[in-house]
C-alpha cells in the first residue's frame, strides 16, 4: 500500500505545520474504509516524545531494533501513510504527532501513543483505506467516566456523574462517519465503511482509586464491548485489550497486580473467545529503563546511594525517556512496539495471521 514519509525535524520542531499536510488526502484505498476505534487515558492519548522513537534502534533485540529502519527507512524520515487517515487533533493521514503534548488538540502535537504504529501496521495489511478514530482523555475512569449504560449507577452517584466519556467517545465516532466525505474527502461513499475492531488501553485512575473500580473492572470492561458492539451495530467487532503495564513486570502486587488481573480476565469470558483478547503490554518497556526507574523498589538490586546513576545512564535515559513512569516513561520505543502488538492482535482476530510481520511482540503469558 501506499506509504509517505515526513522530516523527523518537522516532526519535532515545527509540528503546527503538519495539519497541511494531514489534509493532502490523495486517493483512497480500496473500500469500504476499515475503521477501528481506539480508546482509553493519557496512555491511549500518548505522552513519548517523537524524539524517543530513535532510543528504538539500540534495543538488545537485534529485531526489535531493526524496526527502526522500518519507521525511518533513510535514517532522517519518520514515514507517514496516506492509506490511512486518523480522526484524533484534527483530519490526519497517519504521521507523527498524533498522540498527546501541549493544549492546541486540534493540530498535530510532539508525542506518539500507539496509533502511530498500529497504523502503520494495519495499513501495510490491509487493501483497503483505514481509518482510525482515537479518543484518550487524560485522568478518567471506567469506573466512572467511561462507565457504560447495562454497568448501571453506582450507590452514591446520578447517572449524569457517569459514563461521561463513553457519551463523548460514542457521539464523536457517530458524527465523523457520518462526516466522512467532509472530513475526509477522499471517502468513496458507494464503497462505504466497517467497525472492524476496538482497541482499549486504560486502567491507572481505576487502580490509584483502588476498592470498587478494581473490583469490578472485569464487569464493567465486559459491559463496555457489549455495549459498544450493540451501539455500533457491529456485533462482529474485534476488541484488543492491553493490559496495563506500568513500571513493568515486577509491579504484580497490591491494586496494580488485581486490576491487571481483571483485564486479563477478558481471555477467560466465553463468549469473547476468539473475538476479544487481552495482551501484556509491561514486558515491551525497556528493561533498563525500568531497572533504573524502579531502583531501591521494585529493583532491589540496585541501591542509588551505594551505586548512583552513571553519567552512561543519564545519557541513555535522555534518550529513551520524556515522561513520568505512570506514561511508560513517555518512551517512545515502548509506544512502537505496543502499536505493532495490537496490531499483530487485531490481524490474528481477524482472521489474517499470515499478515503479522516479525519481530510478532504479542505473546508475551503473565508473570507466575
Amino acid at each position: 500500500m501506499r506509504a509517505e514519509k515526513i522530516s523527523q525535524y518537522l516532526a519535532v520542531s515545527v509540528a503546527v505545520g503538519l495539519l497541511g499536510l494531514g489534509q493532502a488526502w490523495g486517493a483512497q484505498g480500496k473500500g469500504p474504509v476499515k475503521v477501528f476505534i481506539l480508546a482509553g487515558q493519557s496512555n491511549m492519548d500518548g505522552q513519548a516524545d517523537i524524539r524517543t522513537i530513535d532510543f528504538l534502534g539500540e534495543d538488545k533485540d537485534p529485531a526489535r531494533a531493526a524496526l527502526l529502519k522500518t519507521f525511518k527507512p533513510d535514517g532522517k524520515n519518520l514515514v507517514t501513510r496516506d492509506d490511512v487517515w486518523v480522526a484524533y487533533r484534527g483530519d490526519n493521514i497517519l504521521q507523527p504527532g498524533l498522540g498527546g503534548g501541549g493544549k492546541n488538540y486540534d493540530k498535530p502535537g510532539h508525542c506518539i501513543g500507539p496509533e502511530y504504529a498500529f497504523g502503520y501496521y494495519m495499513g501495510e495489511a490491509l487493501d483497503n483505506q483505514v481509518l482510525l478514530l482515537k479518543f484518550g482523555p487524560g485522568g478518567t475512569s471506567l469506573y466512572q467516566n467511561w462507565r457504560p449504560p447495562s454497568a448501571g449507577v453506582p450507590a452514591g452517584m446520578k447517572a449524569e456523574d457517569v459514563g461521561g466519556c463513553y457519551r463523548g467517545m460514542v457521539k464523536e465516532v457517530h458524527e465523523t462517519l457520518a462526516n466522512l466525505k467532509k472530513r475526509f474527502p477522499g471517502y468513496d461513499e458507494k464503497a462505504g465503511y466497517e467497525i472492524v475492531g476496538f482497541v482499549w488501553f486504560q486502567g491507572f485512575n481505576d487502580m490509584i482509586s483502588g476498592g470498587a473500580p478494581v473490583a469490578e473492572y472485569g464487569k464493567n470492561l465486559t459491559c463496555l464491548i457489549k455495549d459498544l458492539r450493540k451501539e455500533f451495530k457491529a456485533p462482529d467487532m474485534k476488541v484488543v485489550v492491553g493490559v496495563m503495564g506500568v513500571n513493568g513486570m515486577l509491579n504484580e502486587m497490591g491494586k496494580q497486580g488485581d486490576i491487571r488481573n481483571k483485564m486479563r480476565s477478558m481471555n477467560t469470558v466465553p463468549e469473547f473467545k476468539d473475538n476479544v483478547r487481552a495482551i501484556e503490554s509491561a514486558p515491551l518497556l525497556h528493561p533498563d529503563v525500568v531497572a533504573l526507574q524502579t531502583a531501591g523498589w521494585l529493583n532491589k538490586e540496585r541501591d542509588m546511594k551505594k551505586n548512583p546513576m552513571t553519567p552512561e545512564e543519564r545519557a541513555m535515559l535522555g534518550r529513551a525517556t520524556s515522561n513520568k513512569g505512570f506514561h511508560y516513561y513517555g518512551e517512545g520505543r515502548f509506544f512502537i512496539l505496543l502499536g505493532k502488538a495490537f496490531a499483530d492482535t487485531m490481524l490474528e482476530l481477524t482472521g489474517q495471521s499470515d499478515k503479522v510481520l516479525p519481530p510478532k511482540l504479542n505473546g508475551y503469558a503473565p508473570p507466575k
